[in-house]
C-alpha cells in the first residue's frame, strides 16, 4: 500500500504573504480567511456549547463547508464569486452550497429528489433564504449535524462519531474535528490533494496549533481509519 506521508505530512507554517500567490484565487481565498478569522470564532464560542461539541470542531466545520454561515441570508454570494472564477480554469468543481442550501439537499433526497438541474438550483437558493429568514442559525445548524451523510452508512454526527471514533460529541479531538469537516464533500472518496490543501490553510492549522496537535495528528488519523485497513488507496479520488 502507498505512503500517505508525503501528502499529509505538511509542516505547520504560516500561509506566505499576497505576492507569493501565483493565482488570484489564491490571493483571494488568503484574504477572505483573513476577514472571516474573527467571525468564525465568535460563531464558534457561541454554537458549541448549544451543540455539545468543542469549539474547535465547529470551527472547523464552518472553515471547510461554510465560513460565512453567521452572517450570510441562506446563500453566500461571495462563496459563488470565489467559485465561478476557480471553476472557470478548468479541472475539479469547486461547489458554495451553505449549511443552509445542503439541509434542503438532504430534505430533498429524503423525499426522493434525484434530478439536480437548474431549476433545482433556483429551488434550493430560494428556499435556503427564505428557511434561513425564518429560523435561527442554531436550529439550522442541529439539523444539519443530525442528518448529513458522513460516509459507511453513518447519518447524523452521533454515529459518525461512534463509527469512525467509538467516541461521543465531547470527546472529538481537533485532529478528528477536521476529519469530520473534511469528509463531508465526497463521504465515501479520499482526495488527497483536498486534504492536503485545507492543511496548507492558515485558519486550520492554526486550529490545530492551537489546540495541541500537528498535521501529523490528522495523517496518523486517516491512517486509522482507512490505511491500516486498506480503504484509502482503493477509495483515493482519481
Amino acid at each position: 500500500m502507498d505512503d500517505i506521508r508525503p501528502a499529509l505530512g505538511l509542516p505547520l507554517k504560516p500561509v506566505p504573504s499576497f505576492p507569493a500567490f501565483e493565482e488570484p484565487t489564491g490571493a483571494l481565498s488568503f484574504l477572505s480567511d483573513w476577514l472571516c478569522g474573527p467571525m468564525v470564532s465568535r460563531a464558534a464560542r457561541g454554537l458549541a456549547g448549544a451543540v455539545s461539541v468543542p469549539d474547535h470542531f465547529i470551527e472547523m466545520l464552518l472553515w471547510v463547508e461554510d465560513k460565512r454561515f453567521a452572517i450570510h441570508m441562506g446563500v453566500d454570494p461571495l462563496a459563488m464569486i470565489r467559485a465561478l472564477l476557480f471553476n472557470s480554469r478548468g479541472g475539479n468543481i469547486q461547489g458554495a452550497s451553505t449549511i443552509s442550501q445542503q439541509v434542503y439537499s438532504i430534505r430533498w433526497s429524503n423525499a426522493g429528489g434525484v434530478c439536480r438541474d437548474w431549476r433545482y438550483k433556483t429551488k434550493q437558493i430560494l428556499w435556503s433564504i427564505l428557511h434561513s429568514a425564518l429560523n435561527r442559525k442554531l436550529d439550522i445548524l442541529k439539523e444539519y449535524l443530525n442528518t448529513i451523510y458522513w460516509g459507511r452508512s453513518y447519518y447524523g454526527i452521533d454515529d459518525a462519531i461512534k463509527g469512525y471514533f467509538e467516541g461521543n460529541r465531547q470527546s472529538l479531538s481537533v485532529a478528528q474535528s477536521f476529519f469530520l469537516a473534511e469528509r463531508l464533500a465526497a463521504p465515501n472518496r479520499i482526495s488527497l490533494g483536498r486534504i492536503s490543501n485545507l492543511l496548507k490553510r492558515t485558519p486550520i492549522q492554526t486550529s490545530l496549533s492551537n489546540n495541541g496537535a500537528t498535521a501529523g495528528d490528522v495523517q496518523s488519523l486517516y491512517e486509522y481509519v482507512y490505511g491500516s485497513r486498506g480503504g484509502i488507496c482503493r477509495r483515493r479520488e482519481k
